[in-house]
């Protein structure tokens, strides 16, 4: 169950990264983030080289998911577009499959569906080959993330989380994970990010932050895990102080452990391993600054997480010469377990 990942090479990226998957082969590596196009890379087990990219996208790409059994990788951006890729080639494309911010992506294991989730507080279900909308449900606040198996599980921005049959006609759980939200100085504090079952579907992980207070956000990484058969809470893990932030990726091995990375302010992030069993993580790595992303191959050898550069850029950071601020980047580390 317990793994040592060593990272074994970092490599530069040109803009920052909010999500990134390998290919369902393992040969490609692709990433959305604060930028209108999705970076690719190849794999061959040693390090990424940069394909070309793929462009036509508006504001930030913002989702990504691969098809589980075939070339094609959906992706999605800050102003609503969905499209299907294999390629360099789009096979299907919407420009408002959501009116406006789309979040998350999640592809059925059988690849036949994929559903979408966006602040327009709307879940969709489509058809992955030919980009037919299938059905939908108003959940009527920002949907911050989902999942699809044989039923469909979403949550929104105040920790409501509902399973629904994939054809969105009726719901079958609820589960509170209110303590993930907080409504603070005004601000809507919402900490839910990663949705995840384990244990063959028995358990649902509900990954993201217990917010603390506002302006300069104070949170703490937390993981809730529910019972699918009754919608309890069964535990709750929190990894890290309330410098450390939201868990923005997770992900589980082929070996049963779970593995996580967060980022918080000021510039902290971190890499932990937890066997769900347990309540303490039993690897823990802080060299990397805000993470947000965790890439497992498929092989369960390697995976990518994608940090922050150490000497990020903001407010009150030194100017170029031009007067402009420097681009920040996501290097992306490699490890091996």
């Amino acid at each position: 169950m317990k793994l040592e990942p060593k990272q074994i090479a970092e490599f530069k990226s040109e803009r920052q990264i909010s999500a990134a998957r390998f290919s369902h082969d393992g040969s490609m590596l692709a990433a959305v983030g604060y930028e209108p196009i999705v970076r690719r890379w190849a794999f061959d087990g040693k390090a990424v080289t940069p394909l070309p990219a793929i462009e036509g996208f508006h504001g930030y790409s913002t989702a990504l998911a691969f098809h589980p059994k075939q070339p094609r990788l959906f992706v999605a951006d800050s102003w609503g577009q969905l499209r299907c890729i294999e390629g360099e080639k789009t096979l299907w494309q919407h420009e408002s499959a959501h009116d406006g911010w789309l979040r998350q992506i999640a592809a059925s294991p059988d690849g036949s569906r994929i559903a979408t989730c966006g602040k327009d507080g709307f879940v969709r279900v489509w058809d992955a080959a030919t980009g037919k909308k299938l059905a939908e449900h108003q959940a009527g606040e920002d949907v911050y993330a989902l999942t699809l198996t044989d039923s469909i599980t979403f949550g929104d921005m105040r920790g409501r989380i509902e399973t629904w049959d994939v054809d969105l006609k009726k719901k079958q759980r609820s589960f509170d994970a209110s303590v993930l939200y907080k409504l603070d100085r005004l601000q809507d504090l919402g900490g839910l990010r990663v949705l995840l079952f384990i244990d063959g579907g028995k358990t649902l992980l509900a990954a993201g932050t217990t917010p603390q207070n506002g302006a300069t956000p104070q949170s703490i990484p937390t993981i809730l895990f529910f019972d699918t058969a009754t919608g309890k809470l069964t535990k709750t893990v929190t990894h890290g102080t309330n410098k450390e932030g939201y868990v923005h990726d997770l992900v589980q091995h082929p070996n049963g452990c779970l593995m996580a990375v967060t980022a918080g302010t000021p510039g902290s992030g971190q890499l932990f391993l937890l066997d769900p069993a347990e309540k303490e993580a039993f690897h823990e790595n802080k060299k990397m600054a805000n993470c947000h992303a965790l890439a497992l191959h498929p092989d369960g050898k390697h995976f990518v997480v994608t940090s922050t550069n150490r000497d990020s850029n903001g407010n009150g950071k030194s100017l170029t010469k031009d007067g402009a601020y420097k681009t920040n980047t996501s290097p992306l580390h490699l490890f091996e377990v």
